[in-house]
């Protein structure tokens, strides 16, 4: 496997502005993945989706996360500040996240105390916590620019999250069946093909049972992701672009 430096110019239907593009290739050149990703991505209603999670899962006790595809950690990151912003007790039924992604080097960076960010991430942060972003982060000295710079991350964000390496297209007979919020955002293109894309249609389809939502992104309209969701009988939130409630097989029900 090559790993390509880091390029910074967004491709396809990637958002405007990236905190981290890394573009990995395999002996022969060909494009295997690209890690691409910021805070709070623009693909979806943050606050509506809070909102929407907070209703749902009222009356349970314990609702499961999986973000697959995490890469350096910057969505289950957006996804715990936006716990601890809109639950009294920091969400903490959601939590411990389980942000999983198949390159080994990405999350080991997840994992460290510093991450990839610019002054769209600090923007986008301060929006989503009141302008709190001091609270889960050290600003750099100089301050934000276009370019990334490395910044510290607040203590109270080394706990909530528990990262690992994991394909979903073999892992996901991994997932908890029930109560379950599965982030499996912005990969779809990259599968194989759609043979591939459809089987792991049909394994979600098949492993979530009750209470469960899907969540994927623009990006993944490229593979008609979508489309696959829908046929499959997966039901779109009203009101929330990209996210999914899975069909409830009748004969799962016990």
């Amino acid at each position: 496997m090559r790993i390509y430096p880091i390029n910074m110019q967004p491709t396809g239907r990637q958002p405007s502005f990236t905190s981290l593009t890394r573009t990995v290739r395999d002996e022969h050149g060909r494009l295997k993945y690209r890690n691409t990703t910021n805070f709070f991505r623009n693909d979806l209603d943050w606050q509506n989706f809070a909102d929407f999670v907070a209703e749902k899962y009222k009356m349970v006790n314990k609702v499961n996360v999986v973000c697959y595809a995490c890469s350096d950690g910057s969505e289950p990151l957006s996804l715990l500040m936006l716990f601890k912003e809109k639950f009294p007790n920091g969400g903490k039924k959601f939590l411990p996240i389980v942000a999983k992604d198949i390159d080994k080097t990405v999350i080991e960076s997840a994992k460290g105390d510093f991450i990839n960010m610019d002054y769209h991430d600090e923007r986008a942060i301060n929006n989503y916590t009141a302008g709190r972003f001091r609270n889960y982060f050290v600003p750099p000295v100089r301050g934000f620019d276009v370019d990334p710079v490395l910044v510290k991350k607040q203590a109270i964000l080394k706990e909530g999250i528990s990262y690992a390496t994991a394909d979903i297209t073999k892992d996901i007979n991994s997932v908890p069946v029930n109560n379950t919020i599965l982030f499996c955002k912005n990969f779809w293109p990259y599968l194989e093909d759609n043979k591939q894309r459809q089987q792991l249609v049909e394994n979600i389809k098949n492993r979530l049972q009750r209470n469960c939502l899907v969540v994927i992104g623009n990006f993944d309209r490229v593979a008609d992701t979508h489309v696959m969701l829908s046929k499959a009988g997966f039901r779109r939130v009203m009101n929330l672009t990209n996210v999914y409630v899975p069909p409830l097989l009748t004969h799962l029900i016990r």
